[in-house]
C-alpha cells in the first residue's frame, strides 16, 4: 500500500506541520474545533485537561429545597430554579462572552480540542445546569460538543465492595 499524501517535515516548524496536516485532513465543513463540557464537584478535585474553569457555587443551590434536592441539574425544574437566582443571566452572558471571545482565538492557534469546566459543592446541580445550557448555547452556534457530569457519572456506576473503587475523572 503505498501513501497518498507525503508532507516533508524536514523545515517545518510544529506549527507549520499542523497546517499541511490540517490542509489535507481537516473536514472541509463545520466547525474543526470539538469541545468538551464538564460538569465537576470541588470535594472531589478540578478534573485534568480542563482548559478553561467556573466555579458556581455562589449561584442559588437546589440542594436546600427538599423537593429537588434528589433530582440533577438535567431536570427542567432544577435548571428553572437555578435560572432564578439573580446573578444567573449576568453569569450566563459573560460566560458566553468570554467562550464568544476564546473559541475563535483557539482555532487560528490551530487547536482541535476545548475542555471547559463547571464546579460546584456536589457537582449535581448547578454546575449541571450550566453544562447543560452551555452545551445548547454552543450547539445552536454550530460546534461540535460533547458533555460530561463527573459526579452523575460516579452515582450511576456499579457498586463496588471494594475498598479501593476507581472512578474516572
Amino acid at each position: 500500500v503505498r501513501a497518498h499524501v507525503l508532507i516533508d517535515t524536514t523545515h517545518l516548524s510544529p506549527h507549520d506541520l499542523r497546517s499541511e496536516v490540517t490542509r489535507y485532513f481537516a473536514p472541509e465543513t463545520g466547525n474543526p474545533m470539538a469541545i468538551s463540557v464538564q460538569s465537576f464537584s470541588y470535594k472531589r478535585g478540578t478534573p485534568r485537561g480542563i482548559d478553561m474553569m467556573f466555579d458556581c457555587r455562589f449561584l442559588r443551590n437546589p440542594y436546600w429545597d427538599e423537593t429537588l434536592r434528589a433530582e440533577d441539574g438535567r431536570n427542567p425544574k432544577v435548571q428553572a430554579y437555578v435560572a432564578e437566582d439573580v446573578k444567573f443571566s449576568a453569569f450566563k452572558h459573560k460566560v458566553l462572552d468570554l467562550i464568544d471571545l476564546v473559541i475563535p482565538a483557539h482555532v487560528a492557534e490551530g487547536r482541535s480540542h476545548l475542555a471547559i469546566g463547571f464546579g460546584c459543592t456536589g457537582g449535581k446541580h448547578r454546575s449541571v445546569t450550566m453544562v447543560e445550557m452551555l452545551q445548547k448555547e454552543l450547539q445552536l452556534r454550530g460546534w461540535h460538543v460533547t458533555i460530561r457530569h463527573r459526579e452523575l457519572l460516579a452515582q450511576a456506576a456499579p457498586s463496588d465492595t471494594s475498598d479501593s473503587k476507581v472512578l474516572s475523572s
